[in-house]
């Protein structure tokens, strides 16, 4: 790397002074060595005057063809037309010079933190109240490009960080099978719009459980896909380690012919890893799904179905709606991954540590494209941001902050090797069995907390909704939750409540996954399973 002298005429607005380094090397701990104050004054100044030149330049967005993607009918659903309150924005985007596609006519909703230019993104929250997306989402143009037409942005929770339907600042969502209590989270508004019958697909997004823990509670298919196989482009990221962007559905099918028209790799996202197909070698999910499951072994999970908080009816019905298997030629037996309980944990210090660096705006290393425009909105943090962000984001900004300055140096990097070993302990499983089976929650959707509630009575009411999720987000490996049946409330209110199976495969075997779940569909009426 070549030198950064300074240059001979600087610019006039270049802050950097000999207390500018005595100040670094102070936050730091230490001293600036004796003698060499000027050379580094120099070197910092001249390197101020490159990222001055870099800032100065345009940024690059990805061009959005509105001529053939025109946006129509852009607005602000109230009253009537958002009954549920799950509509972020309205509006209708679709192809008008193409002849069809697989997707030709359904209707499609957007959680509200992937961009769909001119259409503002509220992304949950009210720390900013303008942001308008000047870029599509991948996703946005492969749905385009197959006929699929756009109604609007459902809501999502509060900065994508909550999984209970209470945190958006636009209000609460009520979940469609039983008022009053949950629509999960954090793709909320897209798993009550499906459950409501008001979109034919949708896209979701998922760090946690974002995607599976709203299908499970509002009894639709929701897949978090094999990390990296949906591209995450000009989608608001909460930690690039974790994020995933996946199909939202009423059916099975459904879900494999979404997957199939926005997987393989776009060019841009980096999350794309090893085996990640291009999109022209993207397989027929729709096809896989339709393969059966003779011959194929399932291995029931065992920590998935005795997690704390657990609702033993829920794992009962489960396990009991796993077993139907057998009656369609599968084999389902018992394996054990004791470190599956320390999958949270992990989480925990990756989930809190680097998303804090992302929120901040610190997030490095990697070659994918940028958000800038809402970096604006968002940054610099204030008192008045602090003041009205979600108990999620400022616990999550504290925890961080506080860890990168208190906690062991090798704390992270000793999360991320642990996050191989427990890679590895599902990976050894899944050589022997073609997927392993929890319940998605280890119990029901909660009651709704009551408006005013404090942080920790906030903090109680969420507590354990990713216990079986938020591992395979980790790991990369691919997860999908499908409704099995309706249990009673435990508060014997009358309200009857989805119970979700979470079906996790090997990286990049959708395809298997979808057969398990069509069979199970084809041989069940899950309404009334029990």
């Amino acid at each position: 790397m070549s030198a950064t002298l300074a240059p001979s005429t600087l610019s006039p607005n270049n802050p950097i002074t000999s207390q500018s380094i005595h100040d670094t090397f102070s936050s730091l701990g230490v001293e600036c060595p004796e003698g060499t104050e000027k050379d580094y004054t120099s070197l910092l100044t001249g390197i101020w005057e490159i990222w001055n030149t870099i800032d100065s330049l345009p940024d690059y967005v990805p061009v959005v063809d509105e001529v053939r993607f025109p946006r129509e009918d852009i607005h602000r659903a109230t009253g009537e037309e958002n009954k549920s309150n799950a509509w972020a924005w309205k509006a209708t985007v679709k192809d008008t010079q193409g002849t069809g596609g697989v997707l030709k006519g359904k209707t499609v909703c957007l959680k509200d933190n992937v961009a769909l230019k001119g259409v503002p993104m509220l992304l949950g929250t009210d720390i900013f109240r303008d942001y308008v997306p000047n870029t599509d989402a991948t996703v946005v143009k492969r749905i385009l490009e197959a006929g699929g037409v756009i109604t609007g942005k459902a809501v999502c929770e509060n900065l994508s960080m909550w999984g209970v339907s209470i945190s958006s600042a636009t209000g609460p969502i009520d979940n469609p099978h039983a008022p009053g209590y949950s629509a999960g989270g954090s793709s909320s508004g897209t798993g009550a719009l499906l459950a409501l019958g008001e979109v034919d697909l949708g896209i979701g997004g998922d760090q946690g459980g974002s995607i599976r823990i709203p299908a499970c509670v509002n009894g639709i298919i929701g897949l978090k896909p094999t990390y990296g196989l949906v591209p995450y482009t000009a989608i608001a990221s909460l930690e690039p380690l974790i994020d995933h962007a996946g199909p939202m559905t009423k059916t099975i099918l459904d879900n494999a012919l979404l997957l199939k028209v926005i997987a393989g790799y776009d060019g841009i996202d980096d999350r794309a890893g090893a085996g990640c197909p291009l999109p022209g070698q993207v397989p027929d999910y729709p096809i896989l799904a339709k393969g059966g499951v003779k011959g194929l072994k399932i291995g029931i999970l065992k920590e998935g179905f005795d997690q704390p908080l657990r609702d033993e009816r829920v794992s009962e019905l489960v396990l009991k709606a796993a077993k139907k298997l057998t009656e369609l030629g599968a084999t389902v037996e018992e394996v054990s991954i004791p470190f599956h309980k320390t999958a949270p944990e992990l989480w925990a210090v990756i989930g809190r540590m680097s998303a804090a660096k992302s929120m901040l705006g610190q997030a490095t290393g990697r070659r994918g494209y940028v958000m800038n425009d809402l970096d604006e909105k968002a940054l610099p943090l204030t008192q008045d941001k602090i003041d009205k962000m979600w108990c999620s984001g400022v616990n999550t900004i504290i925890n961080g902050v506080w860890a990168w300055e208190h906690a062991p140096p090798g704390l992270f990097g000793k999360a991320t090797n642990l996050v191989r070993k427990l890679r590895d302990a599902y990976n050894e499983a899944l050589a022997t069995y073609d997927v392993l089976i929890t319940p998605t929650m280890p119990y029901l959707a909660q009651k709704l907390p009551e408006k005013g509630a404090s942080v920790g009575e906030l903090m109680t009411n969420s507590t354990g909704v990713s216990l079986n999720t938020s591992a395979f987000n980790l790991t990369g490996l691919p997860a999908l939750s499908m409704p099995v049946g309706f249990l009673p409330s435990l508060l014997n209110d009358g309200a009857r409540l989805p119970v979700g199976m979470q079906i996790v495969g090997k990286a990049y075997d959708e395809g298997t996954m979808y057969a398990i779940g069509h069979a199970w569909e084809e041989a069940n009426d899950w309404k009334t399973f029990t």
